[in-house]
Parts: structure tokens; C-alpha cells; sequence
């Protein structure tokens, strides 16, 4: 469970959760709702995976049914040092 410190500062501001749709992601969202933790949500779609639309899908399907606002970057495609190129656009 997250520290009562670390809520309390989490309490004091709203917060944006990077989110991917994925399991770790999907659980601190949760976390973040069943705490009261106020917080929007982000994803980028890089275009390197087929599942790249489900998950955006699945982010502002999630954000809606809570109220929440979805930010959808859609990055340029990379062509080269993805991992790298990926960090500076995040």
C-alpha cells in the first residue's frame, strides 16, 4: 500500500497518471480511485503495435466511466532508437 505521506502529497494537487493499459498501470489507476486521489490519465500511441488502438480505447473507456480526462499523444513514427526516441516524447 502507498505510504500515508506520499497520499497526503498526492491529495494536495491533481495529479496525471501515465498510463498504458497494461497490469501495473490498470492497478495504480485503482489505487489512485479508491484513495481519492484526484488525477487525469495519459497514454501515447507510438503505432508500433496492433494493440496500440485497443489499449487507447480501453484508457478513454476507463477515464469516462470515472469522470476522468483521457490525454492521447499520437507520436510520429520511429524509425530508429525507438527506446530513446520514446523517453523524449514521454
Amino acid at each position: 500500500m502507498l505510504e500515508t505521506s506520499l497520499l497526503e502529497v498526492l491529495r494536495d494537487k491533481k495529479n496525471l497518471l501515465a498510463f498504458s493499459g497494461g497490469a501495473d498501470s490498470t492497478a495504480l489507476f485503482f489505487l489512485l480511485l479508491k484513495q481519492n486521489i484526484k488525477f487525469d490519465i495519459a497514454i501515447v500511441n507510438y503505432n508500433q503495435r496492433a494493440q496500440s488502438i485497443e489499449e487507447v480505447k480501453y484508457a478513454k473507456e476507463l477515464a469516462s466511466k470515472h469522470n476522468l480526462e483521457c490525454h492521447t499523444l499520437v507520436a510520429p513514427i520511429i524509425s530508429k532508437n525507438f527506446e530513446s526516441k520514446a523517453r523524449e516524447i514521454r
